[in-house]
């Protein structure tokens, strides 16, 4: 995984790390990862994540995770097909709605991981319905 500098000199070289994928509101493409038994639902990529955004992201999975050991981190996810078998837990950081996340149970819907990086009252927000799912209902 290149840092910001490394991606910045490469680009200036002409030499492109991937191909930028647009969201096509007719296409079922996504990005995510899989945390043991919870998948996150991002707005980019997961190697696309600044520093600040995954530790957020680390802090978020732990806080819902029942064990206090290290994250759990499976695997990226851009296809939902991807996931052999269902997740106790959704956690969306997009503001795009797929049909796909319907099916999915129990669903905590919130802002992007770049927005709340900066934003107390939507982090206050995310901490209320994690707070809600781990009381259970």
């Amino acid at each position: 995984m290149f840092d910001t500098k490394s991606s910045f000199i490469l680009s200036k070289l002409g030499i492109q790390r991937f191909q930028s994928r647009k969201n096509n509101p007719n296409s079922e493409v996504l990005f995510g990862a899989l945390w043991g038994d919870i998948l996150t639902l991002l707005d980019k990529s997961f190697n696309e994540l600044e520093e600040n955004e995954l530790k957020l992201l680390i802090k978020i999975i732990k806080s819902v995770s029942e064990d206090d050991s290290e994250y759990p981190f499976s695997k990226e996810i851009n296809n939902l097909n991807e996931i052999k078998r269902k997740p106790k837990l959704v956690i969306s950081f997009t503001d795009f709605k797929t049909n796909s996340t319907k099916e999915f149970s129990p669903l905590i819907q919130s802002k992007p991981l770049s927005i709340l990086v900066n934003s107390q009252e939507d982090k206050k927000i995310l901490w209320s319905k994690i707070k809600e799912y781990k009381n259970g209902p």
